[in-house]
């Protein structure tokens, strides 16, 4: 078996970026019309803030032509799927705006609103608009925190709208499963947020 390859499974990918282990690399390892990318930045914290400043480098690790959006006779991915989603703040307060992150395994826009759920322990569902982030594999929903004390998490979900691989008309995985939400942060433990 390669440790890499044209299909979205952790086998396609190498071993430190299984779904074990993949944590804070997640979204920084995806695909491009070049192959498997793995993308440096200059300095930790902000990613967003990095990638609109343009403050990172991305490095071909495995070079599969065509391997998104099927510009070459190489298998492509197809449709990009959905590696992870979680909170980006580790914690909240009462009406703070909220984010939550979507990474997908190649980049993506998004053409149409979209919008998720986020669940309340007392509010229910809370509506998470999208914010940012078309054009790469990682796309940002905004939402308001609920003004009482409870529990907020990610749950399984399917995303309305309409997002599509980057420069395509190729629809983009909306389904979200359980096992797709990792901890606040991207890199926490922690799948709800306490918010007091």
């Amino acid at each position: 078996m390669a440790l890499w390859g044209n299909s979205t499974t952790d086998e396609s990918k190498p071993k430190y970026l299984d779904r074990v282990n993949k944590n804070g690399l997640l979204e920084d390892c995806f695909a491009d019309e070049r192959g498997w990318i793995l993308r440096h930045f200059k300095q930790k914290g902000d990613k967003a803030a990095a990638v609109a400043a343009k403050e990172y480098w991305d490095e071909v690790i495995v070079a599969i032509g065509g391997l998104a959006g099927g510009t070459s006779t190489t298998a492509a991915l197809g449709g990009a799927t959905i590696s992870a989603i979680f909170f980006e703040q580790e914690s909240l307060a009462q009406t703070d705006t909220g984010t939550v992150a979507l990474i997908y395994n190649e980049k993506v826009d998004v053409t149409a609103g979209a919008t998720l759920v986020v669940t309340g322990s007392v509010t229910g569902a809370v509506t998470a608009t999208y914010a940012r982030g078309t054009g790469s594999n990682r796309i940002e929903f905004d939402f308001t925190v609920p003004s009482q004390a409870e529990d907020l998490s990610i749950g399984a979900q399917t995303i309305s709208g309409t997002i599509e691989d980057a420069g395509t008309s190729v629809a983009s995985d909306k389904v979200v499963v359980a096992e797709d939400v990792i901890g606040a942060g991207g890199e926490g433990t922690d799948l709800t947020i306490t918010v007091a």
